[in-house]
């Protein structure tokens, strides 16, 4: 697998903003795999609130903004297109500023989601949401995350690590950990995080796109007709799924009260 890795990626691998800057490149070049990531932002779009701000968080190389025009973008890298730059586990914004916080592909890399979430409970007005698309652990995808993907993956871990370089450093299976292992954990340290939807997906296809590391083994018109066979395999997506769609709601009081 090595020697098919993204040549471009493996120069610049260790220097967080250079790699993320190859991450947006690939993302404008690799059709099929855009076209895999526009999926997952309509998805959050669908489950936004109206009414209010949209932060993002972590929006490196991504294209959200073309999904929502008015998203605050933010990332702890001063990276083109950002508007914000600070750490999730720090936000400058106002308690109860904010109607949605969005998170496609980060909660993985923080390396304190409690302080983060804390942050997030903190700016959310009553009603506000979380919405949250990052990796999960199926005995399908176990495999995946174990072998083929560069970054670090340990399903039996805590759910925090030690701070490091905020790209570099990761648990792939942090959004299993929290939302699976240790979900009742979460529900006594945030009661007012009420889980709203979850939906788990992605099979075969983002193997087959290659993702930010690998070739794609699809062309672009191939993308239809295997998301067709993934959603006729949506019974299987226990056992199948690579991705946790989840959207967290903030209730009015720790009984859920408005």
């Amino acid at each position: 697998m090595r020697f098919f890795f993204n040549k471009k990626l493996k120069e610049k691998w260790g220097d967080d903003l250079e790699v993320t800057l190859v991450n947006q490149e690939t993302l404008n070049n690799k059709l099929v795999f855009r076209k895999l990531m526009s999926e997952y932002y309509q998805e959050i779009t669908y489950a936004l609130q109206e009414g209010g701000l949209t932060l993002e968080i972590g929006s490196g190389g991504g294209f959200f903004r073309e999904y929502h025009p008015h998203v605050i973008t933010s990332d702890i890298l001063q990276v083109p297109g950002v508007d914000v730059v600070c750490n999730s586990t720090q936000l400058p914004f106002r308690e109860g500023s904010l109607k949605n916080i969005v998170m496609r592909g980060v909660l993985h890399h923080i390396y304190d989601p409690i302080l983060c979430f804390e942050e997030c409970e903190r700016t959310l007005a009553v009603g506000g949401r979380i919405i949250m698309n990052d990796p999960y652990i199926s005995p399908f995808s176990h495999f995946i995350y174990k072998y083929i993907s560069f970054e670090f993956f340990d399903p039996n871990a805590d759910w925090k690590f030690e701070r490091g370089q905020p790209l570099m450093d990761c648990n792939l299976a942090m959004g299993t950990i929290i939302f699976k292992k240790r979900l009742d954990d979460f529900k006594k340290r945030f009661p007012r995080l009420k889980i709203a939807h979850t939906n788990y997906h992605t099979f075969f296809i983002y193997l087959l796109t290659g993702g930010y590391s690998y070739p794609a083994l699809i062309p672009k018109w191939m993308f239809g007709p295997v998301m067709t066979i993934e959603r006729f395999l949506k019974p299987l997506r226990m056992l199948l799924s690579s991705i946790l769609f989840i959207v967290l709601e903030k209730s009015g009081d720790a009984e859920g009260k408005n």
